[in-house]
């Protein structure tokens, strides 16, 4: 079973590994469709999925609280 730690640390691969991707793509890609790419979808992309991680950290946090108060 998946802990939101352990789904936590997959989503901060895989946003890891897009921003790295996006980087390389700039080799092959230099135009404003780019840039307006970035800012229309990417960027706020990538801010969900930061947010997402913050809230799985917070989460498992909890989680670990809720079960030593239980013990």
């Amino acid at each position: 079973m998946f802990s939101s730690s352990d789904s936590e640390s997959l989503l901060r691969k895989a946003i890891d590994d897009l921003k790295r991707q996006w980087l390389n793509s700039a080799d092959s890609w230099k135009d404003k469709a780019r840039d307006d790419f970035e800012k229309e979808h990417l960027e706020p992309l990538l801010n969900a999925a930061e947010n997402a991680a913050r809230a799985m950290r917070n989460l498992d946090g909890l989680m670990r609280e809720v079960v030593r108060d239980c013990r």
